[in-house]
């Protein structure tokens, strides 16, 4: 069964073969950008692509730099994470180098195996950085750029890293990056993330400093591999399964076929028949959607989507943004021009581009969809089903 909230790996990773294969083909040209949602299995087609690439003797970094807030911090991630990585075969040419070259690295070559003194270096990676982290990093990426290797460095919750740097160092980041990107013949980047890139880089340099990656969106389960997905689970538990059950459960998540929500409505239906036994049928599985998933007892599956405006959002679109959800989610097709008049009213901004834009933020972080003729919908039926419950009071 894919875990509930953990990364697919292994035997867990599901039939993402169209989404692996077109961004291994990307990064023989080109960087790419992961569009998806929060537990879309971004991290899971992340972790994959490392190990293909790494399977082949390719050079490939990871990092999560959700906890990162400067270009400096950014930086001496990268370069640890390079100096750890076991399968560079070109250390023979990158240590030396770096001890020629910094005072860091040499103050603490002899430690370099020891846990405690990696922190150390890291430490004065970072404070070596503060002061010219331009200059100093030009001097590490030369280095980088003189192996006679490409190397991939995949980097999850990047928005996250950016939004957590103040506006100028956002700025004079994103722009060094993408310059970084046009001259490393040998480097590439996939970077991803759980928030809306475009919103993040909109004050700072606006999405012309990413427009060079190669988006790659990633969707929910085709309705045949969510289904097929769905009966091995019954197969591997020893259930009867009948075509009916697949069906319930996809007409209760919704169409998008989203991996995380299947998950919870196959962990559910697991704890149920644990509990209580029984006979399966498309009632019982009803039943647990409405009364295990979309109860209290579901709460905390979905309540991040609810916070993470509180955090991402200023204030004046919080406001508009929760009153626009409060009225999408009770409606099919809520008009745009309603929405609208929201927004003037919550922010007292009468400015349509403006308006515009949040729509397209509530889009890309995957809240909503719109379409100029049928109005806004929720994205996902089984989050417009939770909203309606806990936030849809009007």
């Amino acid at each position: 069964m894919i875990p509930v909230g953990n990364p697919a790996i292994g035997a867990d990773f599901i039939n993402r073969e169209g989404e692996l294969a077109l961004i291994l083909s990307t990064l023989e040209k080109d960087s790419v950008l992961l569009i998806a949602p929060r537990r879309f299995g971004k991290t899971s087609i992340m972790r994959r692509v490392e190990k293909e690439l790494s399977d082949r003797g390719e050079i490939c970094v990871f990092l999560e730099v959700e906890n990162v807030n400067s270009p400096h911090h950014f930086i001496s991630e990268i370069t640890m994470a390079l100096i750890e990585n076991e399968k560079i075969e070109q250390k023979t040419k990158l240590i030396p180098a770096f001890e020629k070259c910094f005072n860091w690295f040499r103050d603490n070559i002899e430690e370099i195996g020891i846990s405690v003194f990696k922190a150390k270096l890291r430490s004065n990676i970072e404070k070596d950085l503060e002061n010219d982290w331009m200059g100093e990093s030009k001097q590490i990426f030369d280095i980088i750029a003189g192996l006679d290797s490409n190397i991939c460095f995949i980097i999850d919750e990047f928005p996250i890293a950016l939004e957590k740097m103040v506006l100028t160092d956002r700025d004079d980041f994103l722009h060094w990056f993408r310059k970084l990107r046009q001259i490393s013949g040998n480097l590439r980047f996939i970077v991803g993330g759980s928030v809306s890139i475009d919103r993040v880089v909109r004050d700072a340099g606006g999405v012309s400093v990413i427009n060079d990656f190669r988006r790659v969106h990633i969707g929910g389960f085709s309705r045949e591999v969510a289904l097929d997905l769905i009966e091995k689970m019954f197969e591997d538990e020893g259930w009867k399964y009948e075509s009916s059950f697949g069906d319930k459960i996809l007409e209760c998540i919704g169409e998008t076929n989203i991996p995380y929500f299947i998950a919870i409505m196959l962990s559910a239906i697991k704890e149920e028949m644990i509990l209580r036994g029984g006979e399966m049928s498309a009632e019982l599985i009803e039943n647990i959607y409405n009364f295990r998933i979309l109860s209290n007892e579901g709460k905390h599956y979905f309540e991040h989507y609810h916070q993470r405006l509180r955090i991402y959002y200023d204030d004046l679109e919080l406001k508009a943004a929760r009153t626009i959800l409060r009225n999408v989610c009770n409606v099919d097709h809520y008009p745009i021009d309603l929405a609208y008049g929201i927004y003037k009213k919550e922010t007292a901004i009468d400015n349509y581009e403006q308006f515009m834009d949040l729509l397209a933020n509530l889009s890309n972080d995957f809240y909503i969809e719109h379409n100029n003729e049928k109005g806004l919908n929720f994205y996902s039926k089984i989050l417009k089903d939770w909203w309606r419950i806990y936030h849809g009071g009007i």
